[in-house]
């Protein structure tokens, strides 16, 4: 006797996108707390100062980490492919995660959230850093390398099903590149304590996402970017 599957509803996918969106916002709550206790327990005796690589890698991802956090929960609401779904709400509740434990060491610090100088600024003196290798990923109009721009983000928000998903691969792909540099950044500048522990974290898995999200690419028939040569400004 064979079961039958499970039929996915209308229904079905806005309850469960629903629950999706309220499990990260929970999530992303928790971490700012969590990040906040760190704060007060690891930087202790040392705080960092406005202009350290530890405030300007903690500003910049977290207003790196917010786009790919919409990105996600956009793709959630419209698609309908699970394995799709299942990604994006893995990315949207781990980078919501990230997001509050840097907020969190920002507040310990006693820093204000926003830079008063050039996003990146920070990673000029960095050892090794590639200004270049990071310009490919800077589309006209983004705030940052590796980030969409609002025709980009208009763009996705103006698509549905395979097209829409497609096009999160691809832009989630180039975001997670720029991601990787920036924080390898961080690791190669000498960030110790939780600051090291977490840009290794989103080194190692946003590498595995983009073997993933490649993947997925493929058997979409459809390309990164970066394999067709487009630009970043797609």
């Amino acid at each position: 006797m064979t079961s039958r599957p499970t039929d996915t509803t209308p229904s079905d996918t806005s309850g469960e996108a629903t629950r999706s969106v309220t499990l990260i916002a929970g999530t992303a709550i928790l971490a700012l707390l969590v990040g906040t206790l760190l704060g007060w327990l690891v930087f202790a005796d040392s705080t960092p100062g406005d202009d350290s690589v530890e405030a300007g890698f903690a500003r910049d991802m977290t207003e790196h980490h917010a786009q790919a956090v919409e990105m996600s929960l956009q793709v959630i609401h419209t698609t309908d492919d699970q394995d799709i779904r299942t990604l994006a709400t893995d990315i949207a509740s781990t980078q919501g995660n990230q997001m509050g434990q840097m907020e969190g060491w920002i507040r310990t610090w006693d820093l204000p959230m926003a830079a008063s100088g050039e996003r990146m600024a920070w990673m000029a003196d960095v050892e090794g850093y590639d200004d270049h290798s990071m310009a490919e990923h800077h589309a006209t109009g983004a705030m940052m390398p590796g980030m969409a721009t609002p025709a980009q983000m208009e763009e996705l928000r103006s698509l549905e099903g395979e097209a829409a998903d497609i096009l999160y691969l691809q832009l989630m792909t180039t975001h997670h590149i720029a991601g990787i540099d920036m924080a390898q950044a961080a690791l190669d500048a000498g960030v110790e304590d939780e600051v090291q522990r977490l840009s290794a974290a989103m080194v190692n898995g946003q590498e595995a996402e983009i073997a993933l999200m490649t993947d997925m690419l493929h058997a979409r028939d459809a390309q990164t970017l970066e394999e067709s040569g487009e630009d970043a400004d797609h």
